[in-house]
Formats: C-alpha cells, structure tokens, sequence
C-alpha cells in the first residue's frame, strides 16, 4: 500500500517533487495503469485530504482530472476522486474548474480545510479535560442537591 499520512503536503514545485521523490513511487509494481491511456492517466504522486477533511495523506496513485472540487482520496475505494463537499472554486483564492489531481499542492485552500479541523478537533480534546467544561461543571452543579437530599433522608431515618 502506498498510503502514508503526513502533517502536511508541499506548497510548491519542487517540494512536490523532493516529495515524490522520497516516496519513490515509480519502483511501485502496480498495473492499475496498464490499461489506460498513458498519455492522459499516469500513476503519480499525490498529496491530498482524506473525505472527512482531518488528515493529509500521500498516495501514490492514477492521476485523473478534477473539476472544481478539493482533491481526496478515497480509502475504501482507493481512488483519487472530487471531494464533493469542497467546492474550491469558492475559495478565496479559489481552484480553477478543472485541474490534474497531482497539481493539489496548487491549491492550499483545500488543505485549509484541514487545519481548521485538526484546530476543532484539538479544542474538543482540550474542553474536554478543562476543568471548566460541560461534564465537570455538570458534576459540580448536581453534587450540592444531591448531599442535600442525602443529607436530609440520613437525617430522618
């Protein structure tokens, strides 16, 4: 498998290719691409967002034309697809409405999309175990009635 999920994926050219290049994917032994068209469906290096917009992902994988939409992979069906929920071409700055799915890097505002989740997903994390959150302030405000019912049934018994 030549999945491997990264941080981040290149902003440019040539970290795209110093990429591609660590990833070596050409000494892949693949033959998804045996029966395409090469000219037009290459198997090529991709760094891309996963459907559910929380990780980057480098893949190795069959090039395809994109039309106005992030750039994902999918994991089940393992094949570089359009995200349909990531219009880029709404973007500021946007995508244009077709592209080649290797040229992602080209559009870091997809990429965006998941930073901002990482970013929820660490507040989440973080308001859960602070000590103000929901749950414990919860707690908190139920521990005084119930000694006091407590209290008064020991009471009067």
């Amino acid at each position: 498998m030549t999945i491997k999920y990264v941080g981040k994926c290149p902003t440019d050219a040539k970290s795209w290719k110093i990429a591609a290049d660590k990833m070596n994917f050409e000494s892949i032994e693949q033959h998804c691409s045996d029966s395409f068209n090469t000219g037009r469906h290459q198997f090529q290096y991709h760094c891309v967002i996963n459907a559910w917009w929380n990780a980057t992902l480098e893949v190795c994988a069959l090039n395809r034309t994109i039309f106005g939409y992030c750039t994902e992979y999918n994991i089940n069906g393992t094949v570089i697809q359009d995200n349909y929920g990531a219009d880029c071409t709404k973007f500021k700055p946007p995508c244009p409405s077709s592209y080649n799915s290797a040229e992602a890097y080209k559009y870091q505002t997809c990429y965006d999309l998941v930073n901002r989740n990482r970013k929820m997903t660490e507040y989440t994390f973080t308001d859960l175990k602070h000590p103000n959150s929901a749950p414990e302030r919860l707690c908190g405000t139920l521990v005084l009635p119930i000694l006091t019912i407590l209290h008064v049934i020991l009471v009067h018994v």
